[in-house]
């Protein structure tokens, strides 16, 4: 295993030990489930779970998740419910059952904590049977939800992944310049897809994904179908996701346009978007609370006449502002109303305001910004502004 990533792993369980133990915990249960709630297994020890959606029968329960059982004081043990495995992690002792409760039991009661108070890490994502078997499996002990404690952890960046970040982020701006000089009229949204996807796994990445929704399909923020056979046509709004892996760390850009001669409307459209993402970054700071910077993009959009087509918090049909990025693609904090998340230094974000169900069709444009000690750097670097 590379040295630095090493250290990376030894940091991790040392803090995560110091905030267990400061919490009055003697050991944590950490849970994650394939395909995408891995981030705090792959955090820990670099390992991601496999094979989900087998049915809770008989002695197979828990099929497709991980748990690390990591004492304060001695080894940590990782438990998986297949054989296929990472040949390189940070922990030795794997150890493989198709019960995953009563492989947690076994290895709580051999570290002799089977009375003790124990933190359970993931508890958004278990099951509720795998949860009642544990409970019923080690009924001595003090189980409390503990999921910010490695949530926490992960939220400040260290400079090993941020170096990993901003090559990622490199990479996505290489291909955002390539696809700008791609896109035109009588291309279908499938062929923009794998051009994405293709220019992207060229690179190095993992896992690469792209959206493509144009015209019509551009007033939607987000459809089940990433990319379909329509053809673009001169004229036709259209925004464009970025996204993959790059060493396991995330990739998420998107880019907006009009492919052809852009109308009036369509380009007060685009640069009220641009507008709303350059003064959402300017704001970012250590300090800001997360729903802030929400409370700026939509008075913008307000401020425009958009009444009904930015975030649900100001009446529209998209989600929120933005979320951080890392080992997972959506991860706390989440730029949106609600989300009490003071911003501290470290923390990767993607920004992504959009404007949708115009009746000209929608956008959404996106960088990813890391939070510094005295303000933001961003991290795409290449055009925004795509309709000149």
């Amino acid at each position: 295993m590379d040295i630095a990533l090493r250290k990376e792993y030894e940091s991790r369980m040392e803090r995560t030990r110091a905030e267990a133990a400061k919490r009055g915990y003697e050991a944590l249960i950490i849970i994650g489930m394939a395909p995408r709630r891995v981030g705090d297994l792959m955090y820990l020890c670099g390992h991601q779970p496999l094979l989900p959606g087998h049915p809770r029968r008989f002695a197979f329960r828990g099929r497709g998740c991980s748990a690390i059982v990591l004492p304060v004081v001695g080894e940590p043990v990782l438990l998986t419910t297949t054989p296929f495995y990472e040949k390189e992690l940070f922990i030795t002792d794997v150890r493989y059952d198709d019960d995953l409760p009563s492989n947690i039991a076994k290895v709580i009661e051999e570290m002799g904590l089977e009375k003790s108070d124990i933190g359970v890490v993931g508890m958004d994502v278990v099951t509720a049977a795998v949860y009642q078997d544990v409970r019923r499996l080690l009924p001595k002990a003090g189980l409390a939800a503990a999921d910010d404690i490695v949530m926490s952890l992960r939220a400040a960046k260290s400079p090993y992944e941020i170096d990993i970040l901003r090559r990622g982020a490199k990479i996505g701006d290489e291909v955002g310049q390539l696809l700008r000089n791609y896109l035109k009229p009588g291309l279908t949204e499938k062929q923009v897809y794998q051009f994405i996807t293709s220019e992207l796994t060229k690179r190095g990445v993992t896992g690469a994904f792209a959206t493509c929704q144009s015209g019509y399909r551009s007033e939607t923020a987000y459809d089940l179908v990433p990319a379909s056979d329509k053809v673009i046509e001169s004229g036709d709004m259209v925004h464009m996701e970025i996204n993959g892996k790059l060493d396991g760390y995330m990739i998420d850009i998107c880019r907006s346009t009009v492919v052809g001669k852009a109308s009036e409307e369509q380009i007060y459209i685009l640069e009220t978007t641009l507008e709303m993402l350059e003064e959402s970054v300017a704001a970012m700071h250590p300090g800001v609370v997360s729903e802030e910077l929400e409370k700026i993009s939509g008075s913008i959009a307000l401020a425009h006449g958009f009444t009904s087509n930015h975030t649900r918090a100001f009446g529209g049909p998209a989600t929120y502002l933005g979320h951080a990025i890392g080992l997972g693609v959506d991860e706390p904090p989440v730029l949106a109303k609600r989300d009490k998340t003071v911003l501290i230094p470290g923390m990767v974000i993607t920004v992504e305001p959009g404007l949708y169900q115009t009746g000209h069709g929608g956008c959404r444009i996106e960088d990813e910004v890391l939070v510094t000690e005295t303000g933001t750097e961003i991290l795409n670097t290449f055009d925004r502004r795509w309709w000149n």
